[in-house]
């Protein structure tokens, strides 16, 4: 009796677990870029089709091409060569640049409504687990500027802001030694071996990246 039991409960898991991942999305509408018509530029984080997969609140689709617009906040997939919004309520997205390879992974989450983020925007995960952690929001604003012979010219223009999280605490911060290292000084020693050892430049993304990830393995 206990065994059938046993074998009933992980039964019941596992078709759990296969419902949690969704195939074709159907809360979606269709999608026209041609709206931006006019506006030099891109509203977009990547202009081509990113391979990648989608948390929501009705599971995970875990094989779509996607593109995030970042003026407006949408995701949208790639259905038979045409553009689709999805709609459902999007907890976070990983895209994989080099696809089928899923161990290079970008990853933005939703939610965060703090210094100035709000809950709808798409938030980078630089480094989202751990002790530390990075993130990066890419806020494309529409500006305008006078050119001769053609008159006011609107342009997407993208500015990048970066915010260090510890506990509950987010902070702005830019990229140098001198606002990053406060975080760190606990693990100063550490940090300072492996600075001069993998030669970081803590003005670099990549850098600030690769310090982290290393006091967040320091016991």
């Amino acid at each position: 009796m206990k065994k059938i039991f046993v074998a009933f409960i992980l039964t019941l898991v596992l078709q759990s677990s296969q419902a949690q991942l969704l195939q074709d999305p159907v809360s979606s509408k269709n999608f026209n870029l041609d709206k931006y018509a006019g506006i030099r530029g891109t509203p977009l984080f990547q202009d081509k089709w990113i391979h990648g997969s989608v948390n929501t609140s009705k599971g995970i689709y875990p094989d779509l091409e996607l593109k995030i617009d970042l003026y407006d906040n949408i995701l949208f997939f790639n259905k038979e060569d045409a553009s689709f919004e999805l709609l459902d309520q999007i907890f976070s997205i990983k895209l994989f640049p080099k696809w089928p390879d899923t161990l290079q992974q970008l990853i933005f989450v939703k939610g965060m409504n703090q210094m100035g983020l709000r809950p709808e925007q798409y938030v980078q995960a630089l480094v989202g687990s751990g002790a530390i952690q990075l993130y990066r929001s890419d806020i494309k604003q529409v500006t305008e500027m006078s050119e001769i012979n053609a008159g006011m010219i609107k342009t997407f223009a993208n500015t990048s802001r970066y915010y260090i999280k510890k506990g509950n605490e987010l902070k702005f911060v830019k990229l140098n030694k001198e606002e990053i290292m406060p975080f760190l000084m606990d693990k100063e020693a550490e940090l300072n071996s492996a600075i001069e050892a993998k030669r970081l430049n803590l003005k670099k993304e990549s850098d600030i990246i690769q310090l982290i990830q290393a006091y967040n393995k320091v016991q």
